[in-house]
Order: C-alpha cells, then sequence, then structure tokens
C-alpha cells in the first residue's frame, strides 16, 4: 500500500507532532470527564459509549464513533499505559507515513475493531462492551515492526528486541489470547490489526482513499466524454470533417 519512495527514515521515539500531542490531551481530557462522571456523579458514560454487541439491545449507532475516545472508568492504569505506548509509537509512525496517512491508519484501524467486536459479539455470546484506543495501537506497532523490522526496542525498558519480533509477536499473542478467551475483547484488537495491515501491505487498494478519489475521477471524465456524438456528414455528400458535438 506504500512504496518505499514515500517511507521516510525514521527512529524509534521520534517527538510528538503536534497532531499526537492534541490527541492526547483529548484522550486524557474525555477520561477525567469520563471517571467524574462514572464515579462521583453516577452516569454511566462507558455504558452509552462504548461499543455494545448488536444483540444486546443497548447498542446505538453513535457508538460507532465514540468508542475509539472512551476507556473503562476502572482501569486507569491501563489508561496510562496505553497513553506510554501512543507516545512512544505516534510520532514515530506519523513521521514515516505523513500525517494524512498516519489518520487514515488510525482511524482504519478503529473501524477494524468495531467491525471486528460487532461481529464475534453477533456470532457468539462472548459479546462485552469495546472501547479504547488499542485497537489502533496495536496497529500503530505492527506497522513499525513493518517499517523498521531491524530497529531495536527495549521490551520493558530492559530488554533490547528486534521491531519485527515485536509486531509478530503482538499479533501472536493476540490471537493466542482470544482464541483462549482470556482477552474479552479479543476480535475488538485483531479486528483492528487486520484491517491496519490490509491498509498498509495488501496489493490491492480498495483502502487508499487517494486509488478511489482518482478512479472517481477518471470515471467522471469518461461520462463526459460519452456525452458527445460524432457525426459524419459525408454520408449526406458533405466534405467537411466529422464534427463533435
Amino acid at each position: 500500500m506504500f512504496s518505499n519512495a514515500h517511507r521516510q527514515p525514521i527512529g524509534f521515539g521520534s517527538s510528538l507532532t503536534p497532531l499526537g500531542k492534541s490527541m492526547l490531551i483529548v484522550y486524557a481530557a474525555v477520561y477525567v470527564l469520563e471517571l467524574i462522571g462514572e464515579q462521583w456523579l453516577g452516569l454511566p458514560i462507558y455504558h452509552w459509549l462504548a461499543l455494545s454487541p448488536l444483540k444486546s439491545g443497548n447498542f446505538h449507532i453513535w457508538q460507532m464513533f465514540t468508542h475509539p475516545v472512551i476507556h473503562d472508568p476502572g482501569a486507569p492504569i491501563g489508561f496510562l499505559i496505553n497513553g506510554l505506548v501512543f507516545y512512544f509509537f505516534a510520532g514515530t509512525i506519523e513521521s514515516a507515513l505523513g500525517t494524512r496517512g498516519f489518520i487514515r491508519l488510525y482511524i482504519i484501524a478503529a473501524l477494524g475493531g468495531a467491525a471486528g467486536g460487532l461481529i464475534f459479539g453477533g456470532l457468539s455470546s462472548f459479546g462485552v462492551p469495546c472501547a479504547g484506543m488499542m485497537p489502533s495501537l496495536l496497529a500503530l506497532i505492527i506497522v513499525f515492526g513493518l517499517l523498521q523490522p531491524e530497529s531495536t526496542i527495549l521490551l520493558m525498558f530492559v530488554l533490547p528486541v528486534k521491531a519485527k519480533y515485536i509486531s509478530y509477536g503482538t499479533a501472536i499473542v493476540t490471537a493466542l489470547t482470544f482464541l483462549a478467551q482470556t482477552n474479552v475483547h479479543g476480535a475488538y484488537h485483531l479486528g483492528g490489526i487486520g484491517l491496519a495491515w490490509l491498509y498498509f501491505r495488501a496489493p490491492v487498494r480498495w483502502l487508499d482513499t487517494d486509488w478511489w478519489r482518482w478512479k472517481s475521477d477518471v470515471y467522471r471524465r469518461k461520462k463526459r466524454r460519452a456525452g458527445f456524438t460524432v457525426i459524419n456528414g459525408k454520408g449526406n455528400g458533405d466534405d467537411d470533417k466529422p464534427t463533435i458535438h
């Protein structure tokens, strides 16, 4: 999906861009408001905004847009870890793909997570509300391993591991914990990883908005040309050249 000519050299831990800083601020502000609403005012914000299974009776269309920015109010440590992972990887990926490419990847992973969670929730009784930035975060980790497979990352800030092994390990652990039913959001996470991988690596361009825009422009030009008719006047004894109307 992304040719080497469009990739910029990157290093792990690139500084957050203005976009990354703004996203972290929004995430933090939303989570603080959520904690105040849930824990102090008794408002079921997570219940309203997290992505509920279709057959649960609690699904609402707005949850397709709110689930990526809402997080479990009972897991503040998990939220802080997510924010730390975002801090380390977001600037790096944005430097490589550009701001537009980063936003596309991030949104596509969130949509993939929603699709995975809804599909699995509809096919099983193991459906729970899904929310959070984790599908997009996992996608960033996977893509970093694809961009810079030989780069070294200090796992747990101690153990040096090549990025490609972090990438493979992330996908394998997510799949295994899902199959073992120890990760209730496994389908949500795998959906984000899968769709992000397709967007980044698949040879087809059906997830590339620029490609669809180009195809639409080609179609419009062909349609305009089809509205013109060539009239050959020679059949009427006219020696003039054909006229386009």
